[in-house]
């Protein structure tokens, strides 16, 4: 208690001395209200990182405080050292919240999105050692094919030189937020793709394909083998059309539900009222609390409370409630699969009511805490962490399939589907 005392001494005098420096600025410069967009004033500087300081103070769990005021104070010497670059500070700041290695946990800024958020227009996962084009939404790149390089420098480089800025529960998780975290690259570059073949890229005037995300549905095997594939569950279009396909696979041996690259996005109720027939334990979930209630137990001197107060709640089993498809049901899923996509499988997965073919979800799932402030930047920290049922660590590991399918650019380059062709033989069995 003695050691952590002393360090938020220390820090209260590093801020103590910071407060100084940036009133002085401001009295020297004065806050201008014609501000340039790319710039930002020392007391919005100021006032952002106090905010962000106590928001992941507050509400993160597991939070490493020591390692926390560490990066804090780095934090402190960058973004608040004078400089007024917008971007520089977001960057910053990015990479703060981003140390704390939590999916959920981010820094948004408006501007910084409408500048330099110009999608690239391929989604990419790292296969096997390669950066892999999932999908493409232009016409110069292909599924299957391999980054090597970005601007000359190898693609994992760019990647490594880039993922302190990238939140992520894992460093596979923020592996698949690097190509969608477009201002992290230049408005226009160059990619090298397998075969030396360059692609120039051009943000701002590339022409984009709309990405597909209607819910799709068909039998695989006639009367027998259904599919549905949901890419979201934001809005209740893609699930209301999930279940009058799985209505017309009703007597369908097996259904096949395939949600790879699912983000989540809302509440996925719906579509698991249409298949659960089992009932199943909820998340374990612990939260960081200081204040309120939990105070009302300990004294009301200045080291009577503790510093950070873990609580541990469960809402014991959810039981299903009318009628639910009941025949052989098989889940495709990926590291896309994350947020309400692993919230809405974690059930399947603990009951065994359906089989999981392909490869380990996401691993981040979390309800946060977000704050919004009047220049268009934000906060979003979680508040919540989610264990198993059981106890065991979900956050950064994700959901193991029970079946596991590799995926390569060979199969993806030449429109083979394993994963899925896995699952029909599965359904197929006796």
């Amino acid at each position: 208690m003695i050691l952590e005392n002393r360090r938020g001494i220390a820090m209260q005098k590093l801020v103590g001395s910071l407060l100084t420096m940036w009133l002085l600025v401001i009295v020297v410069i004065g806050r201008s209200s014609a501000q340039s967009p790319g710039k930002i004033s020392a007391t919005d500087r100021m006032m952002i990182a106090s905010q962000i300081y106590h928001q992941v103070n507050t509400f993160f769990p597991d939070l490493d405080k020591k390692k926390f005021d560490q990066e804090y104070e780095m934090y402190l010497r960058t973004a608040l050292n004078g400089s007024d670059d917008r971007k520089e500070f977001d960057l910053a700041s990015m990479a703060l919240v981003a140390s704390l290695h939590d999916g959920h946990t981010w820094f948004y800024d408006d501007w910084l999105d409408k500048t330099y958020g110009q999608p690239i227009g391929v989604t990419v996962y790292p296969l096997a050692d390669k950066w892999v084009v999932i999908q493409s939404r232009l016409a110069s790149v292909k599924e299957g094919d391999v980054i090597e390089a970005i601007d000359g420098l190898p693609t994992q480089q760019y990647f490594e030189r880039n993922q302190e800025y990238i939140s992520g529960s894992s460093s596979r998780d923020a592996g698949i937020s690097l190509f969608d975290t477009p201002a992290l690259f230049p408005l226009t570059f160059t990619m090298t793709l397998d075969g030396g073949r360059k692609v120039a890229i051009d943000r701002a005037h590339d022409k984009k394909k709309a990405a597909a995300l209607a819910a799709e549905g068909r039998w695989l095997a006639p009367s027998k083998v259904g599919y549905i594939k949901v890419p979201i569950f934001h809005g209740i279009e893609t699930q209301a059309a999930a279940l009058q396909y799985l209505k017309q696979f009703h007597d369908a041996s097996a259904v096949i539900l395939d949600v790879r690259g699912n983000q989540g996005g809302g509440s996925a109720a719906p579509l698991e009222a249409g298949l659960m027939n089992k009932p199943y334990p909820m998340w374990s979930e612990s939260s960081a609390m200081q204040g309120g209630m939990i105070l009302r137990g300990y004294g009301m001197g200045p080291m009577a409370s503790p510093e950070m107060t873990h609580v541990m709640s469960s809402d014991g089993t959810i039981r299903p409630q009318g009628a639910a498809y009941t025949g052989r049901l098989i889940l495709l899923i990926d590291r896309g699969c994350t947020c309400a996509c692993e919230d809405f499988v974690m059930a399947f997965k603990v009951t065994k009511r359906a089989e999981l073919v392909g490869e380990n979800t996401a691993g981040t799932f979390s309800f946060t805490s977000h704050t919004n402030f009047d220049n268009g930047m934000m906060t979003n920290i979680a508040a919540v962490r989610h264990t198993f049922p059981d106890g065991s660590r979900f956050e950064g590991v994700g959901i193991a399939p029970d079946v596991e399918v590799p995926v390569t650019a060979q199969d993806l380059k030449s429109g083979k589907d394993v994963v899925l062709e896995k699952a029909l033989e599965i359904a197929q069995q006796n």
